[in-house]
């Protein structure tokens, strides 16, 4: 959290105080049940719902009889910041509890799927159920640009969501807003899963082809080379993942032209959480604004 700028930080203390302690800014599940195991870094973005920033989501999968919890902190050092199973049975899916006040029992499904999990943090409350889509395991909500082609720049926590399409199509996801060059240097940018982790966690790069050049339409979790995108002039573009294929296209959107209707867009703005979900009336926390070609973060 100490990489946030005062007025972030403020505005995150304000949120705290008007929904409570058990207020955070994010929420993951860890565990051995999760692809990521029990590294933090690795672990599996709850997306934080926009008119109610105490309950999290998450649609993904969840190994059979192994076990899983939930933090929201970067380390071990933070049991407050861990919610963990009330019962002392692990099938029993109903209650969460911080663990400064409990003992470390974990959550266990009985069958490898994919599953809806909602946490509500005002009351405590959990719900784990098996999801609609099972056609393929699936890991990732969200997906974050961090690069000084960017806004946010290379600062993790100020990365630009992309838009996830959800379990109709949930390996896809699209980003349309400026991207930025410099006259000096094309701007770059890298794809990371969880902006709270940092540098850990699972990172996307530029893929390669067989011949081993790098390939710009493809995307990548090696790092060999940190290979990132590169954008060559400051206009608007629309950006298209596939997770599913290891695609990725970065194509010039026609908003690039709009620039004199600059006014008239910002009052037609389009604001999102963290995690890419729109937020139709936005109040007090932190965004990400579209606006034309603009995208910003902004702290209201």
């Amino acid at each position: 959290m100490k990489n946030f700028t005062r007025a972030a930080s403020t505005a995150v203390f304000i949120m705290a105080a008007s929904f409570g302690a058990m207020a955070v800014d994010h929420l993951s599940i860890i565990g051995s049940a999760t692809p990521g195991g029990w590294e933090i870094a690795d672990g599996l973005l709850m997306v934080q719902e926009p008119e109610n920033p105490e309950i999290f989501t998450y649609t993904g999968w969840l190994s059979a009889d192994g076990e899983f919890k939930f933090t929201a902190w970067h380390n071990w050092d933070r049991p407050d910041l861990e919610f963990r199973n009330i019962s002392e049975d692990p099938y029993n899916i109903s209650g969460l509890i911080s663990g400064d006040k409990g003992a470390d029992n974990k959550f266990k499904v009985t069958e490898s799927a994919n599953y809806n999990v909602v946490c509500n943090l005002s009351d405590l409350t959990i719900k784990v159920e098996k999801a609609k889509y099972q056609e393929q395991p699936v890991r990732f909500n969200g997906l974050f640009f961090v690069g000084n082609a960017t806004t946010g720049g290379w600062e993790c926590k100020d990365a630009t969501p992309m838009i996830w399409a959800g379990m109709n199509d949930p390996f896809k996801f699209t980003f349309t807003g400026e991207l930025k060059a410099t006259a000096e240097a094309p701007g770059e940018f890298k794809i990371t899963t969880n902006p709270f982790s940092g540098w850990g966690g699972v990172w996307f790069f530029a893929g390669v082809d067989a011949e081993g050049n790098v390939d710009y339409n493809k995307i990548s979790t090696d790092s060999t080379g940190d290979r990132k995108w590169m954008i060559d002039e400051t206009k608007s573009y629309n950006v298209a993942v596939d997770l599913l294929t290891d695609a990725i296209s970065i194509t010039p959107s026609s908003a690039s032209g709009i620039n004199e209707i600059e006014n008239d867009n910002m009052a037609n703005a389009v604001y999102y959480n963290l995690q890419g979900v729109i937020v139709t009336n936005p109040s007090s926390g932190i965004f990400i604004r579209k606006a034309g070609n603009k995208v910003s973060k902004v702290v209201l």
